[in-house]
């Protein structure tokens, strides 16, 4: 017997604040960075961003922890040429959002999320700490500037026994 914590629940609005909807529940917010690299946009990815293919492309991959507990998996995807020293602005930000605002002068709007259930992947499931038939939430989003550019398509796989997603008009 043992007594399952009670899930995170997580605003899908028109702001992304997700560090801010942990501190709202009294939790500490963490990442571990899991890789930062620069490749040339495939054709799903040149799609969302609204670049050509070919394009490069930075993707900022993290661990994102709650007191501790692995709580997500985000994968971040930027256009290189739209947010110049990208890759290097990851290493020291904890919030894209407060990354944005502060070395870009943008704001981090949410266009649209898609979300699905999945079955973890075997790599994630190591890193959510999690067994290998663990469903998992699988959110697909795009976020834009105030001037309406995309600057971010971002892949979250979140642990379904610790967060749930709410949409809020």
């Amino acid at each position: 017997m043992f007594v399952a914590a009670a899930p995170v629940t997580l605003s899908i609005g028109k702001r992304v604040r997700y560090n801010e909807a942990l501190r709202a529940r009294g939790l500490k917010p963490g990442f571990k960075l899991l890789r930062i690299t620069e490749l040339p946009a495939d054709a799903s990815v040149a799609k969302r961003l609204e670049v050509e293919q070919g394009d490069a492309v930075v993707v900022f991959e993290r661990l994102s922890i709650a007191d501790d507990v692995p709580m997500s998996i985000a994968s971040s995807y930027f256009s290189a040429a739209l947010l110049a020293g990208i890759a290097e602005h990851c290493q020291t930000y904890r919030s894209i959002s407060k990354l944005l605002r502060e070395q870009y002068d943008f704001d981090h709007i949410r266009r649209s999320t898609r979300i699905s259930a999945r079955v973890v992947q075997p790599r994630d499931a190591r890193e959510l700490g999690v067994s290998l038939n663990s469903p998992i939430l699988l959110t697909e989003s795009i976020n834009i500037n105030q001037r309406g550019q995309v600057v971010e398509y971002g892949v979250t796989r979140f642990r379904s026994d610790r967060m749930e997603l709410v949409f809020e008009n």
